[in-house]
């Protein structure tokens, strides 16, 4: 008896277990994860976090994985030739005219920089995180980037009913690419994390 009864619970918790673990599709049929985030890691350190467009979100993640205590090199304005020891890039998407005009950088040499580090990645078969948190709201040129780095990322993750939302939606439902949607920026840390242990 007690036997059988280990076995249903057993059965039920593992049928749990791979229930909680398992994307759901949403009315686009697109992967997202919702808690905590991937089911196994994807990615291993050293990590690369870079800017792309040049905003302060970048410094936020930069805090996030030394909470977490992963090896990273914090590079907002990496080049392709910077990255030497490195198994991971992570892309945290937001065009600021004022961050590029501070890098005195435009915008065509900034698509240039980052389109060198994605061949990069694909050429040393590196993983690419894509975060995207924020920029100007009215500048379509966040969503320019999202659309250039978005086929070639392994894992996105965004904030929800931000105006970026329905772009990585879209994105991630074309490509295959998991998605995790947080509602504010601290709750980013799990998904994070999720992608390396």
């Amino acid at each position: 008896m007690k036997r059988k009864f280990l076995r249903v619970v057993l059965f039920a918790a593992l049928f749990a277990s791979i229930i909680i673990n398992m994307p759901f599709k949403d009315k686009n049929n697109t992967k997202i994860f919702t808690l905590p985030g991937l089911p196994r890691p994807i990615a291993k350190t050293p990590i690369a976090i870079i800017s792309a467009g040049q905003s302060t979100d970048s410094y936020i993640i930069h805090d996030i994985s030394n909470q977490l205590m992963l090896r990273s090199f914090f590079m907002p304005q990496a080049r392709d030739t910077d990255l030497k020891e490195v198994n991971t890039i992570v892309f945290v998407i937001g065009y600021s005219s004022l961050g590029m005009k501070l890098q005195n950088i435009s915008y065509e040499e900034e698509i240039e920089r980052i389109d060198k580090l994605l061949e990069k990645a694909k050429n040393d078969d590196l993983k690419v995180l894509t975060i995207v948190m924020g920029g100007e709201q009215l500048d379509n040129r966040t969503e320019q980037m999202i659309r250039l780095i978005g086929p070639g990322t392994d894992y996105f993750i965004g904030l929800r009913k931000s105006s970026k939302e329905s772009i990585l939606i879209e994105l991630t439902k074309d490509e295959d690419i998991p998605l995790t949607l947080v509602d504010k920026v601290n709750d980013i840390i799990e998904p994070f994390a999720s992608a390396f242990r």
